[in-house]
């Protein structure tokens, strides 16, 4: 390959290094913005289940209070009933008897007709709380629905954008990137924090910072063939800089990205040719 072609080449990827870091970066924003609703329906779930909570413990509250209701008018059935028969009475047994029934089915509809009462109590206290915890939740469901909405709009705007870039990708691509090096170019620059060409300054790459081959340099300088960066996998271009007349023959190599992280040079990247695809 003729050092121009590289040239042009090498032009073109870093015009197309732009739009996919553009690209990658609103896929980022796509799939980070359903988290901003991750607190709002963790609220709604909580709010959610105190509602079915409270809502379990109305419908006991309502059954227990109706079968307090039954038992009362039984027992107002019982205590009528048996005063009507003191008119019928003959023996003073038999009204002894029957008085001592009576003040038992008194106190029995009195216990009763007060638990009567203060299960209804239970029960519209309970309403009202559900009533209000409903409330709640369809406040905070309205509130998530709004912001789904809204980023259900973001995510359309986004994709419309990444369509578009996809396009302008193509159109760099088809201006002399072949399909092998635009694949693994563009998975360098997703895997690479957007940065997937770099130069070489004296002997030094400029994304992992790492010392160079001087056989490899001169290499990249001739620009025959496409090189990649034994250590962190970008692609490499010449660059003239003040460090070219630099000594780098007592310097340790150290790989560094430009974002602070460090790399294990060869683990990382290329331990073999076969490695060296799996990383691309």
């Amino acid at each position: 390959m003729a050092d121009f072609e590289l040239q042009q080449i090498d032009s073109l990827l870093l015009t197309l290094q732009d739009v996919l870091r553009d690209k990658f970066a609103l896929e980022s924003e796509i799939e980070a913005l359903p988290l901003n609703l991750s607190t709002q329906k963790e609220e709604l779930a909580e709010a959610n289940r105190k509602y079915l909570e409270l809502n379990e413990k109305y419908n006991k509250a309502k059954e227990e209070a109706a079968k307090y209701a039954v038992d009362y008018d039984e027992a107002f059935q019982e205590r009528t009933n048996a005063e009507k028969m003191m008119d019928s009475i003959t023996t003073q047994r038999e009204y002894e008897a029957l008085s001592k029934q009576i003040e038992e089915a008194k106190v029995r509809e009195n216990g009763l007709l007060r638990a009567r009462n203060n299960s209804n109590s239970l029960v519209e206290d309970l309403r009202a709380q559900l009533e209000a915890q409903g409330q709640v939740c369809d406040s905070i469901k309205a509130d998530v629905d709004a912001k789904n909405a809204e980023i259900d709009s973001l995510i359309a705007e986004k994709k419309e954008r990444i369509a578009e870039l996809d396009s302008r990708c193509l159109e760099i691509k088809d201006m002399g990137i072949s399909d092998e090096i635009y694949v693994k170019f563009s998975n360098i620059v997703k895997n690479k924090k957007g940065k997937g060409i770099v130069a070489i300054h004296g002997q030094v790459c400029q994304g992992c910072h790492m010392v160079l081959p001087v056989q490899f340099v001169n290499d990249v300088r001739l620009g025959n063939t496409t090189e990649y960066c034994p250590y962190c996998s970008r692609i490499l271009y010449w660059e003239p800089s003040e460090d070219d007349n630099k000594d780098y023959s007592s310097l340790s190599s150290y790989a560094s990205d430009e974002d602070g992280s460090d790399e294990d040079a060869l683990a990382e990247s290329v331990g073999s040719s076969a490695d060296f695809d799996d990383v691309l």
